[in-house]
């Protein structure tokens, strides 16, 4: 064969690799929203030393999604027993599986920020190939953070998979004589294939869980651990949840309007739009496919308004990163403030006509 795509559109938000590779591979179907509205509810913010790094709770979705079909292959076992990796790629491909692994960026032309400046490592999703013109076709955040789909060379692939050294301890930066620390990334290779029944247990298309939601909806307003729900599949995350986070944020924008800090982190604020579109998503479908819940629709209108600051805020977080204008961050702790205020009221509404029906 001489080319082949597997299908995959632009995804609804786009967040971090994996949920973002997620939703590209299982958003063309229908089967989708059901499991996507039925979850993706919960904040997860975890404060690291330079980033606040927000997340839309679960993490690593792909290995229990029940649209994925999961596979994991260690790089060592894959060298041993297929050397010539874009072959693999290609036969993967073929058989519609989803090829997910961490690259080296320095030598991949896409990344427009990182080729031949700086070794960076990150996750690329391969889903497709054109033998005749010795490209694949792939996924990721190439052009300075934006989530795109690009044409990659044969020989650019295979050097920056090669070129990843999994015994790498090196630290996180921008260092151009070192790479970044390949524990934040993929260390293995992951292959996917879209199922619409589950893989699981029931092996049944996955159907709206208004009584999940109605729970994640608690934790996200108790500010709750949701992840220790899950510690039979790893030790629940001490982290920041739910409205918790709004907190955080409002300290961040504090330290940054009082010149304790001119660090601002604009992907969380970005995630944090995201999470308010999740949310206006979330009960218009809701309202479509649960007539039976009742006057959902005069909630749209709020959720819409929470939605709009969000967007201001991102923008914001932009125009202070540009210009370290510290007024802008005053102005951002308002908003936040505004935000939590007026979200908290109408999802607690929401939550007391749910738990009536759940």
């Amino acid at each position: 064969m001489t080319e082949k795509k597997l299908q995959i559109q632009f995804p609804i938000i786009t967040t971090y690799p994996q949920q973002t590779n997620v939703i590209s591979i299982t958003s063309p179907h229908e089967e989708f929203y059901p499991w996507f509205h039925s979850n993706m509810i919960q904040l997860k913010c975890s404060p690291l030393v330079d980033q606040l790094h927000l997340l839309i709770y679960p993490d690593n979705i792909q290995r229990v999604c029940p649209l994925l079909e999961y596979q994991a292959l260690t790089r060592r076992s894959l060298e041993k027993w297929f050397p010539d990796i874009v072959g693999f790629v290609m036969k993967c491909v073929d058989d519609d599986l989803f090829f997910h692994a961490t690259v080296n960026s320095y030598y991949i032309s896409s990344y427009l920020n990182f080729y031949n400046s700086f070794h960076r490592f990150h996750e690329i999703l391969i889903f497709g190939y054109n033998a005749e013109l010795e490209i694949l076709y792939a996924a990721d955040f190439f052009n300075f953070g934006k989530y795109e789909f690009r044409e990659i060379p044969f020989a650019e692939f295979e050097m920056a998979y090669k070129s990843v050294d999994i015994q790498n301890d090196g630290a996180f930066g921008f260092n151009p004589n070192r790479s970044t620390n390949l524990n934040f990334h993929l260390g293995e290779i992951e292959l996917l294939r879209y199922k619409p029944r589950s893989h699981l247990h029931k092996k049944e298309p996955y159907q709206l869980d208004l009584e999940n939601i109605t729970d994640l909806m608690g934790d996200y307003l108790q500010s709750s651990n949701t992840s220790r729900k899950y510690t039979v599949f790893e030790n629940a995350s001490e982290a920041i949840y739910g409205l918790q986070t709004y907190d955080y944020l409002i300290t961040h924008t504090e330290e940054a309007f009082s010149g304790e800090s001119s660090f601002m982190d604009k992907r969380s604020f970005h995630i944090l739009f995201e999470h308010k579109k999740c949310m206006s998503l979330r009960f218009k479908y809701l309202s479509a496919a649960q007539p039976s819940l009742g006057p959902l629709e005069q909630y749209l209108a709020k959720l819409g308004e929470i939605q709009k600051l969000s967007e201001v805020l991102r923008n914001l977080s932009v125009k202070f990163v540009i210009s370290e204008d510290r007024q802008i961050a005053g102005k951002m702790t308002s908003v936040l403030k505004q935000m939590a205020a007026a979200e908290e009221a109408v999802l607690n509404a929401i939550y007391e006509d749910l738990s009536k029906k759940a």
